[in-house]
């Protein structure tokens, strides 16, 4: 059976992962799309109804029930994904079995998965906790993301490690828990491991075997960002202008704002932050750059709506802060905190990514010191902010040491030239090395 409210299945769609939920109570008669299938937006992928209705034939394979409601895909093109609800025959019918509710440890939904909320699994994964060994609190059992979270602590240090990590491990009999991870918050790769492993073959004195090889579909997420790509490349002629900024000031101005934060409760400000509150200002006096195509037409928006890319392991994403010139600093940096995180969990609604009118992509933290930033459509520009480097410069006949940060701006140069780009570089400049007039 089905209630109200009860989770169904996760779709994903070219922009964010979200669960659908039952907006019928009943029985979940049928299923008419799988895990993985692509289905175009308002078709059928399922029916709830009372039990003994049938199926309307143009919908169904085989005639089971008429149903009271049908469940629908919502506003954009999705992909149901097997982190939904294990197989929604099975887990009907694993609800509607009378009896106690789960009890520790959770079992299974009969066919060997243990129901579980796709964050939880996620979560479980990271940590290498066994969902068979939780009591679910959620509805009929099922282990939700608290539960995966007390096991962790209740446990101790947990390793996190991908899913392929794991079982390359496991394959070439290396010891995750010995293992340095380099991925987000340690999290151990498959890199990690096969270096790992390469090491210890060395010191043994004999080779490991190669891991076999894989071969992953260009789907999802990845499929879209791909297509986007491609459309950018081949419809977007771009330049790329390069130039730095001395960010001494800024980064002692980052210091005194973030002077005292945590007895304060408040968010860091981080240089990101700042960054993006220069663009702001420097885009208010360069408005072309602030600016997207449609047809033959280019639109100068009045709003400044900055895109902020954020990473996943799987792709990148890029949630929209709106109006980013009219929001004090300390603002926009609970602001941006609150939607990478989101992002990074698969929490973003459509209506977060849309309306960028400009994007930010930030490598610096990954010591790149350039790069050339494809230019999201129909978008004109991109800014690419990278690593803040120590580099000498002579001053008054003088050899100093000097904190520079490199800036890559990449334009569509259909609609906007590179002296443009280069005035636009400047002011961004002269407000980087300046900071406090990016907090007038």
């Amino acid at each position: 059976t089905v209630t109200v409210g009860e989770p169904l299945l996760e779709i994903e769609t070219d922009k964010v992962s979200m669960e659908v939920e039952a907006e019928f109570a009943g029985v979940l008669l049928k299923i008419l799309k799988g895990p993985g299938e692509v289905v175009p937006v308002t078709e059928t992928i399922g029916y709830i109804g009372e039990a003994g209705e049938s199926v309307p034939k143009e919908g169904a394979a085989a005639p089971i029930s008429a149903p009271a409601g049908a469940a629908r895909e919502p506003s954009e093109a999705a992909t149901p994904t097997s982190e939904s609800r294990p197989s929604a025959t099975a887990s009907a019918a694993a609800a509607s079995t009378s009896g106690p509710a789960a009890t520790s440890p959770t079992g299974s939904d009969g066919n060997g998965r243990v129901p579980a909320t796709p964050a939880a699994r996620r979560l479980a994964d990271e940590h290498g906790v066994a969902l068979s060994q939780l009591s679910g609190s959620g509805e009929y059992g099922a282990v939700r993301v608290a539960d995966v979270r007390v096991a962790a602590e209740a446990g101790g240090t947990q390793v996190k490690a991908s899913s392929l990590a794991r079982r390359v491990a496991a394959e070439a009999n290396v010891d995750l828990a010995a293992v340095a991870g380099s991925g987000p918050q340690g999290r151990v790769t498959r890199g990690d491991v096969l270096a790992a492993a390469a090491a210890a073959g060395e010191r043994a004195g004999s080779g490991l075997p190669a891991p076999p090889d894989e071969r992953r579909a260009i789907a999802g997420m990845r499929k879209v960002i791909a297509d986007n790509m491609m459309k950018s490349h081949l419809g977007i002629p771009p330049v790329t202008l390069n130039a730095s900024a001395e960010v001494s000031r800024l980064l002692a101005l980052r210091t005194e704002l973030n002077d005292g934060a945590d007895q304060r409760g408040d968010v860091k400000i981080s240089l990101n932050d700042l960054v993006m509150k220069a663009v702001a200002a420097a885009l208010a006096d360069h408005r072309d750059l602030n600016a997207t195509v449609d047809g033959s037409d280019v639109v100068l928006h009045g709003e400044i709506n900055l895109g902020m890319a954020v990473a996943l392991p799987d792709g990148l994403i890029v949630p929209v802060i709106h109006r980013v010139d009219t929001l004090p600093v300390g603002r926009l940096a609970r602001r941006t905190r609150d939607l990478a995180t989101r992002a990074r969990d698969r929490k973003l609604q459509p209506a977060e990514l849309e309306g960028a009118t400009f994007t930010v992509t930030n490598l610096g933290m990954l010591g790149i010191e350039s790069f050339n930033p494809i230019i999201n459509p129909p978008q004109v520009a991109i800014l690419g902010v990278c690593a803040v480097s120590e580099v000498p410069a002579v001053e008054n006949g003088s050899l100093v040491v000097r904190r520079r940060m490199g800036l890559s701006l990449t334009i569509d140069h259909r609609v906007v030239d590179g002296a443009q780009g280069a005035h636009f570089l400047q002011t961004l400049v002269g407000l980087l090395e300046h900071p406090a007039r990016v907090l007038r």
